[in-house]
C-alpha cells in the first residue's frame, strides 16, 4: 500500500495549523514541515509535536536576515534531535534583504558536513547559487540531499543528479520548468507542495489538494504510476 508524499510543507504559515495538522493525519498523507529556525523548529515539536504522518525539519533559511552566530550554534546543538534539516540552502538573489553571502557559505558548508556525517535528510533551497552548493556537496557527498524547486540550468541539474541528489516538484515549477523537469531520472523524482507558496488548479494549496498536485505533475510530465514511483523514491531516499 501506497500513501502520498510531501517533502516540503511550511505548516507554521498556516494561520489554522492545527486544524491542517489533524487533517494531515486523517488523510495519512507523510508529511515533511519545514522550518526557517531552530527557534522555530523547537516552538513546532513543542506546540504540536510529531506523529506518524507528520515530521518536522529543523531548519536555517538564507532569507532570514535575523539569523545570527547564536542561532547556528544552536542548531548545531540541537542537530542530534532529529533526521531531517529544511528548510536550508543559499540564496543569492537579494544581497541587502538575505544573509550575507559568506556567512551562508559557511552555514551551509557546516549544515551538508554535518547531514553527510550523520546521514540526516536535508530538504535545500537553492537561487543563483547552484555552483556554489554543487561544490559543497561534492565534497561531503550527503546521500539523502533533496533539491526544493530546483530552476537552475540543465548542466547543474545533471551535476545534481551525478552527486545522487533528489528533486522535490510543485505545480507551480511545470509552466516555467517542464523541459528542464524532463530530464530528472524518475527514480530521483519526489513531490512538494511548498504549501502556502503555491497553487493547485487555481487555488491556494492546502493538504486536500495534494492527490489533485500528483495528478498534474504526472499528467504534464507523463509518468504512469506516479503515485508508486514517488513513494519508493522515499522509501529507498530513507532507506526504509
Amino acid at each position: 500500500m501506497t500513501h502520498l508524499i510531501d517533502t516540503h510543507f511550511h505548516l507554521d504559515y498556516y494561520p489554522n495549523y492545527k486544524e491542517l495538522y489533524n487533517n494531515i493525519n486523517c488523510l495519512e498523507q507523510y508529511t515533511l514541515c519545514m522550518t526557517n529556525s531552530p527557534g522555530i523548529y523547537n516552538s513546532c515539536c513543542r506546540m504540536l509535536g510529531e506523529s506518524k504522518y507528520i515530521k518536522f525539519a529543523m531548519g536555517f533559511h538564507p532569507k532570514c536576515k535575523d539569523l545570527t552566530i547564536r542561532d547556528f550554534n544552536q542548531f548545531i546543538f540541537m542537530s542530534y534531535r532529529t533526521d531531517y534539516f529544511g528548510e536550508i540552502g543559499l540564496d543569492f538573489s537579494n544581497s541587502k534583504r538575505y544573509l550575507d553571502k559568506e556567512k551562508q557559505l559557511l552555514y551551509f558548508d557546516e549544515i551538508v558536513k554535518i547531514a553527510s556525517e550523520r546521514n540526516r535528510l536535508m530538504s535545500i533551497h537553492l537561487k543563483r547559487s547552484e555552483n556554489h552548493a554543487i561544490d559543497i556537496i561534492e565534497k561531503y557527498r550527503p546521500q539523502k540531499a533533496i533539491i526544493h524547486w530546483f530552476n537552475g540550468s540543465k548542466a547543474q541539474l545533471e551535476s545534481l543528479v551525478y552527486l545522487n541528489c533528489y528533486f522535490s516538484i510543485n505545480t507551480n515549477m511545470l509552466e516555467k520548468s517542464k523541459d528542464l523537469l524532463s530530464v530528472i531520472p524518475t527514480d530521483r523524482i519526489l513531490v512538494e507542495s511548498d504549501g502556502p507558496f503555491t497553487k493547485v488548479n487555481g487555488k491556494k494549496y492546502y493538504p486536500k489538494l495534494l492527490k489533485d498536485s500528483y495528478n498534474h505533475i504526472s499528467s504534464v510530465l507523463n509518468i504512469s504510476d506516479f503515485e508508486s514511483i514517488v513513494y519508493y523514491n522515499f522509501k529507498r531516499l530513507l532507506n526504509i
